[in-house]
């Protein structure tokens, strides 16, 4: 197979009435040292006439033999992959128009990273507004410089609940990685990349563990889509209609919930439960990351993670849970852990002031980012709810290459 430097994997399923802004937003690009593939999984609406208008050279499309889960499809992409970077892009996400040129200047100027992440820009497909109220796009870029990051703090900071999803490298939308890291990574997992129901938490893990430091890039890369059909609004992550049919090399039987952690809980959708768990399924991670001390770091921050949750984003709670229903779930991982209750309240309160800190952070970062744009020129901002004139994300990519030619960048919408 001809190599070439760029592999955007994209996985899709039932998706059509966004695809076709995901592929366009790849294929829109003039760089042609990539290639696109996308996986189709056997979707029952619209996709195949989606795909059918696209006539390009860089575009591969590929069905697995069998219906499959998320990740087995994200598992299933990774083995068709021919670039020497990749990454797995939504199908209701998008690229920014600079992509590949970007990427380029990064990679030949830290030519030892196998790992990037960038910063996110993301846009809100319609009927999401109970979760996300009517904003259409929110893109910010200060052109301020890259950063190298220590990995393993990283990681530390994820399991405490410190670290955002979308502040973390990992190998699907925000990131960027090295495929010979893949393949490594693969080497020492039973020739499998994924181990987790949760392919991109299980990403940041891995990846996270493998390297000592990653590139992290302080302007948008991505778009990174919501919409009322993303994977993460809901439960049918965990149903695999096929488990028992026969098996594939690419396919990892193995990525139900951790028997070690309880279901319900992993339901609930809070990060430090999902990186916890990714955790425990890793197959050859140092025991170091699977203590005590690591657990109560874990157990205590999903429970500052859900009542803040309850008290200021009901609606992301991805499963019907009272409070009750959650400590006692805590209380039970506790006993069955041999954690101490006394211990355990001790580490919640650490772990709630650090969270109140990193509130009044992100306050004071917000201040200073509006004093950098009242001092500064060298800014591009598109924050608008109108979904009339931005009524897909690659309106804002032409939009935003109009005014990346100007001297002066600035763009806010109402």
């Amino acid at each position: 197979m001809i190599s070439v430097k760029y592999s955007i994997l994209i996985p899709t399923f039932n998706k059509c009435e966004y695809l076709y802004h995901t592929i366009k937003s790849v294929l829109n690009s003039n760089y042609h040292d990539f290639e696109l593939l996308i996986s189709d999984d056997h979707s029952t609406d619209l996709t195949s006439e989606v795909l059918s208008k696209f006539d390009d050279k860089r575009l591969k499309i590929i069905k697995p033999p069998i219906k499959l889960t998320q990740t087995k499809n994200y598992e299933f992409l990774l083995t068709k992959a021919n670039g020497q970077w990749v990454t797995i892009l939504g199908d209701d996400d998008g690229l920014q128009p600079y992509f590949f040129e970007t990427l380029d200047k990064y990679i030949n100027k830290y030519r030892d990273i196998e790992l990037i992440h960038s910063k996110p820009a993301f846009y809100y497909w319609d009927n999401i507004e109970d979760i996300y109220g009517t904003r259409v796009c929110d893109y910010q870029n200060f052109f301020r410089k890259e950063k190298i990051k220590n990995s393993k703090l990283s990681l530390l900071l994820a399991l405490l609940g410190l670290k955002q999803r979308t502040s973390l490298p990992m190998i699907y939308t925000t990131g960027v990685v090295k495929i010979d890291l893949v393949k490594k990574i693969k080497l020492r997992s039973n020739n499998f990349f994924f181990h987790s129901v949760i392919p991109d938490y299980y990403s940041m893990i891995a990846l996270l563990f493998e390297t000592k430091k990653y590139l992290s890039i302080n302007e948008p890369l991505f778009w990174v889509g919501s919409s009322s059909k993303s994977a993460g609004r809901g439960v049918k992550i965990y149903i695999d209609i096929n488990k028992s049919v026969k098996k594939f090399d690419f396919i990892n039987e193995n990525l139900e919930v951790s028997k070690n952690i309880s279901t319900k809980l992993h339901q609930v959708g809070i990060s430090s439960i999902y990186f916890y768990e990714c955790l425990l399924k890793h197959p050859y991670i140092s025991k170091n990351w699977k203590n005590s001390l690591i657990k109560y770091f874990a157990y205590a921050s999903s429970e500052v993670i859900f009542e803040d949750l309850r008290k200021n984003n009901p609606e992301t709670i991805k499963i019907k849970i009272s409070n009750k229903e959650f400590l006692d779930e805590i209380l039970e991982e506790l006993k069955k852990n041999n954690l101490s209750l006394n211990l355990y309240k001790f580490f919640k309160i650490i772990i709630y002031l650090i969270f109140k800190i990193k509130k009044i952070n992100i306050f004071l970062l917000r201040f200073v980012k509006y004093i950098f744009k009242l001092i500064s020129n060298n800014y591009l901002i598109l924050v608008s709810h109108d979904r009339k004139k931005f009524p897909d994300f690659n309106i804002c990519n032409n939009y935003i290459k109009k005014k990346l030619t100007k001297p002066i960048f600035i763009i806010e919408e109402d």
